[in-house]
């Protein structure tokens, strides 16, 4: 015996209520069905009562309309696939727009909204067409057939002008929940936000907002707020790179003392897109990696990315000569990056609750050069048709987490890090001009100077002043000692990492040659390895700065890391042997420094694409009378100003995947020994001809030392 599945009436209601989320989405479907019918115009109206409460919503478009047929053979059935076979058909042909919806159920949002619903729907030349539901009799129903809807026909339009008027208009009575000031004004957010703030195509589609009430007075326009944005990008991302790049950083014009500047184009190995990834190793470790990403893999289409980014440090935040409230809570509202569709949003990509980039996440476990969402309003664009692998989850609420998906947003990730690379740098010499020198540099010391001037000329009693400048200048002299012991730890545990890996590859590589019984083999390696970890042990001791051989030290790092030269393919050179001269230094710090400026080399020239890479380290006293090691490579070299490069957090690594702290840690253990780290222009050294013999323009960093006399 077979039997059918029922449902009951309730269950129409839980898809109206519990499916869409809120009162936002459930006005969004209607608008979308709207752009589906091909109108030009909706219009949303919010219609307030004599005693100040929302009584009715309506949505009015001049789109296609629908027939008594279409009414009750689409309208009215649930999941339908009328739009999903409209896709189907067009097959790549542009028939205008892709329709927005595929499962058929968005129309039951009026359900969210309110009990009484009436819609009138004409076609160009047809029938005015009624439909008239109460949801509260679906309650009372005992079956789906007994929940019955009004649908009437008419020959004489009552609501529309002419026989060729067209369009569909839904009333809705008997409102549901509370309809508060700022449920309303947020509801207006987002029907407003409904189209890309980027995109003029959509002209054709415009959504109207309007009520009997001033409830929506004085909200901000979006176009003022992006015109006030300091930092302006837009991209395009196709298959494995960003094809198209633009950048302009536009100070307010009563910044007087910086100039903007534009980019237009990344450098090749800038533009290839890389996505972080985690695995499991032969010993069950989760190791994290770098891997090259190609979207063409899959069906996303090309991504379009239009940012703004807003300044709002307050060092320069009082020469913006617009309303800083108003713009702040815009930001807190409508910051973030938001994923548009054919030009009409995703929902619910870049609300405060979908951190979905993680831009705040990585603000807040990070110190510095990083965005939050409360600091740009920015667009996401793709291409209905050919981003048929971002399939949008039956809630409304974004898409379905599949690979497609993750590869989507990696690729996005990859593209804002560029953005904000590059944003960095120019607030990075905006603040240099703009904030306390010493305060850019020496964050602490620079504050702790100004409370002391500030104490200087507001207390008059000389003992108290005495006394509040004795507790800041030993605040002073402590935070110094916990600085520089925080700096020495730190510069030994940038290497560490490196140095575990090395050592767990080469005893992995001891295994299988044991397993195999090559026994000269285990002899060289073990005793190569024995070197490695002597090596490595030195920069975790401490040492004094004292006259010592720089090319035992080159010698040191060089021999530490040339199995990681011959993984990566990498010719490795030096000069060490034929140099003769001592330096003072602490053996220890500058074994850990040239150690972590190797470690970058390896990365960049990695990175670089190129099959004859090479590293170059150079040895010599010809740098403004210093002993110096000069690590040389033919890598993209550096996309930010040696300023820049040096600062605390700040790195051009992809996806953020260092730390920032490298050069900045080196440089500050270079200046306790009284030396320097430089990064030069190849043009102002004399640099081997094997160097040259690689590439005419190499990246150059040097450690510098005092010369032992």
């Amino acid at each position: 015996m077979k039997s059918p599945f029922t449902i009951t009436p309730r269950v129409i209601a839980h898809l109206g209520e519990d499916l869409i989320k809120n009162e936002s989405i459930a006005i969004l479907e209607l608008v979308k069905n709207s752009y589906d019918a091909f109108a030009h115009n909706c219009n949303v109206y919010f219609h307030f009562g004599a005693d100040n409460e929302l009584e009715r919503i309506s949505i009015e478009d001049d789109g296609t309309g629908m027939s008594i047929d279409t009414v009750k053979n689409v309208w009215l059935v649930i999941g339908t696939d009328n739009k999903k076979k409209i896709m189907d058909m067009s097959n790549g042909v542009n028939l205008g727009r892709m329709p927005l919806g595929e499962k058929g159920i968005g129309r039951l949002g009026v359900h969210k909204l309110g009990e009484k619903i009436s819609m009138y729907t004409k076609t160009r030349g047809g029938n005015e067409v009624t439909v008239k539901i109460d949801w509260s009799k679906l309650y009372t129903s005992k079956s789906v057939d007994d929940f019955r809807i009004d649908v009437d026909e008419t020959c004489t339009p009552q609501h529309f002008d002419g026989s060729y008027a067209h369009g569909t208009k839904i009333y809705i009575t008997s409102l549901k929940g509370q309809w508060d000031r700022r449920k309303l004004r947020s509801v207006y957010r987002d029907l407003t936000s409904l189209n890309s703030p980027f995109s003029n195509k959509n002209d054709s589609f415009i959504v109207n907002v309007t009520s009997n009430n001033n409830i929506f007075r004085g909200l901000p326009n979006v176009e003022e707020i992006l015109n006030v944005g300091m930092y302006k990008a837009h991209c395009v991302i196709i298959g494995d790179r960003i094809t198209d790049f633009n950048y302009e950083f536009r100070p307010w014009k009563s910044l007087t003392r910086i100039h903007g500047r534009k980019i237009n184009n990344l450098q090749y190995v800038d533009s290839l897109l890389i996505r972080r990834v985690e695995d499991v190793n032969d010993n069950g470790r989760i190791r994290s990696h770098e891997e090259y990403l190609d979207l063409s893999y899959f069906n996303i289409g090309p991504i379009q990315i239009d940012v703004v980014i807003f300044e709002k440090d307050v060092s320069v935040f009082s020469y913006l000569n617009t309303e800083k409230t108003s713009l702040n809570e815009y930001l807190r509202e409508n910051g973030g990056m938001r994923v548009y569709r054919d030009d009409v949003r995703v929902y619910n990509y870049g609300e405060r609750d979908n951190d979905w980039l993680g831009l705040d996440h990585r603000r807040m476990v990070r110190a510095g050069g990083t965005l939050s969402s409360a600091q740009l309003i920015g667009s996401v664009g793709i291409n209905r048709f050919e981003s048929a692998d971002l399939k949008e989850k039956t809630n409304r609420e974004g898409f379905i987490e599949n690979d497609a998906y993750f590869a989507f947003v990696d690729a996005v990730k990859y593209a804002m890090d560029k953005i904000c690379l590059l944003r960095n740098e120019d607030k990075f010499n905006l603040m240099s001009i703009y904030k306390s020198t010493s305060k850019v540099s020496e964050p602490v010391v620079g504050d702790l100077n100004e409370v002391m001037e500030i104490v200087e000329k507001a207390v008059e009693n000389e003992k108290d002043k005495a006394t509040i400048k004795n507790y800041l200048i030993r605040i002073g002299k402590q935070y110094k000692e916990v600085r520089d012991t925080l700096i020495k730890s730190a510069n030994a545990g940038l290497n560490l990492g490196v140095a575990v890996h090395e050592i767990e590859k080469n005893v992995a590589r001891l295994k299988g040659l044991a397993e195999r019984g090559e026994i000269e083999e285990i002899k060289t390696l073990a005793l190569h390895l024995e070197k490695i970890v002597a090596g490595y042990s030195v920069f975790l001791s401490n040492s004094d700065i004292k006259a010592t051989d720089l090319a035992q030290i080159a010698k040191i790092v060089i021999d530490n890391n040339m199995f990681r030269f011959s993984d990566h393919k990498i010719k490795i050179f030096s000069n060490y042997k034929r140099y003769v001269g001592k330096a003072l230094l602490s053996k220890s710090e500058t074994i850990a420094s040239l150690t972590n400026l190797i470690d970058n080399a390896i990365y960049w020239v990695s990175r670089s694409r190129d099959t004859d890479r090479m590293i170059y380290v150079y040895l010599t006293d010809d740098i403004d009378g210093y002993a110096s090691i000069a690590v040389c490579d033919n890598g993209p070299g550096f996309t930010l100003s040696p300023e820049m490069a040096m600062q605390p957090f700040v790195t051009a690594k992809p996806m953020n995947t260092g730390m920032g702290l490298g050069l900045h840690i080196t440089n500050e253990v270079m200046a306790a020994m009284n030396g320097k780290l430089q990064i030069m222009d190849s043009y102002d050294l004399e640099l081997p001809e094997r160097i040259n013999d690689y590439t005419d323009n190499p990246t150059v960093v040097v450690l510098s030392f005092p010369p032992a006399k």
